[in-house]
């Protein structure tokens, strides 16, 4: 199950080489995870109020090339593993020549509001299966 979002470097973004920060990674993967999921019919904002968060319990950013002020973006976001009470996300950033500038994942948890790991919606299990 992948998606693909885009995003253009913004100039708050880059630094005064007109490189992108490297934390901007991070925040543009958030970005194409909330795209991610709602492309699959959860949007975020409702399955908090349901009562699911999903804080992240790791990150990984490699970075292979850097992107530049005013570049648009790719962000390539998979979930890659069915979860139990974490699942995993893969991300990959293309530059405007389809190169790989970045590569990287988070991995989250499902947790409630009393910061308990849960069980994941079984609609959310069900999508992850018939989309691996």
């Amino acid at each position: 199950m992948k998606y693909i979002a885009e995003i253009r470097v913004r100039y708050a973004e880059s630094d005064q080489m007109k490189f992108a920060h490297h934390s901007n990674y991070i925040i543009w993967f958030e970005y194409a995870r909330i795209e991610l999921l709602r492309h699959y019919g959860f949007n975020y904002a409702e399955m908090e109020k349901e009562g699911y968060l999903l804080p992240v319990l790791e990150a990984n950013v490699n970075y292979i090339k850097p992107a530049f002020f005013d570049d648009l973006l790719k962000i390539e976001a998979g979930i890659t593993e069915i979860p139990r009470s974490s699942f995993k996300i893969d991300y990959k950033v293309f530059n405007e020549k389809n190169e790989l500038i970045c590569c990287g994942f988070t991995r989250h948890a499902f947790m409630n509001k009393e910061n308990r790991a849960i069980k994941p919606p079984k609609d959310f299990i069900n999508m992850i299966k018939n989309t691996i």
